[in-house]
């Protein structure tokens, strides 16, 4: 799969990535992670984009990790941890250094590293049809880097049930324990989608910028830092 590109386009200031394997469900080897990692970092350089979408085609949004042809032999932990852990947590990360809002556009289901990308983004539009599930413990595997990308997003309580269930949860439902940031009918999706993505666009960079910014630092920051952040920012940026 080394021929394996993403479709990246223009669309005014919204730059669309397309993870670009409709007939597979758009399932991500590790390899294609990093690869989208690096296309995230590149696009977020460029000073002309104000909002990136991540979208897709076909039965699934992304219905989780092709793990087809991986092997950890010969492999050390710590080769394991940096090579194919750092493969999931590199894409996670590379959402968040986006100096813009990533908008993850999930017109169908998003299944364990799916649901993971989809709550990672800034901004979760979900389709009414599309549904979420961290399925993993159904493999007998703990979703630690799953759960890492959802952290501060989506309820505790709420978080636990579905990482210890596996339950396959509605979009509606979603929106309600924090997964997705709001459900548009399916049948209208794409315009309703698209109509959010140039608006937020039309908006000044540096307003977009500094949101993002604010928003990933102040989380971490007591009361009064955090308050005294924002003026700060906010005379900045005026």
């Amino acid at each position: 799969m080394s021929d394996f590109e993403f479709k990246v386009r223009r669309d005014g200031a919204i730059a669309r990535v397309d993870l670009n394997r409709p007939d597979e469900g758009n399932a991500m080897t590790r390899g294609m992670m990093v690869q989208l990692a690096d296309t995230l970092r590149e696009i977020g350089s460029d000073s002309s984009v104000n909002v990136v979408a991540l979208e897709a085609r076909g039965a699934f949004f992304c219905k989780g990790r092709d793990g087809k042809g991986e092997s950890r032999a010969g492999m050390k932990p710590y080769e394991i941890r940096q090579k194919m852990m750092g493969a999931v947590l590199g894409s996670y990360e590379a959402i968040a250094s986006v100096p813009v809002p990533v908008v993850a556009l999930v017109h169908a289901d998003a299944l364990g590293f799916g649901a993971a990308m989809a709550v990672a983004c800034d901004i979760t539009l979900a389709a009414d049809k599309a549904c979420f599930a961290f399925p993993e413990i159904e493999h007998d595997i703990p979703p630690t880097m799953a759960m890492c990308a959802a952290l501060g997003k989506v309820n505790s309580k709420a978080l636990s049930w579905l990482i210890y269930s596996a339950e396959k949860i509605s979009a509606e439902r979603a929106a309600v324990v924090g997964l997705a940031s709001k459900v548009l009918p399916q049948a209208s999706f794409a315009a309703d989608a698209d109509a959010f993505l140039k608006t937020l666009a039309s908006r000044p960079r540096l307003v977009l910028e500094t949101i993002k910014l604010y928003k990933s630092k102040a989380e971490h920051l007591t009361p009064d830092m955090a308050s005294e952040y924002a003026g700060t920012l906010l005379a900045l940026v005026r």
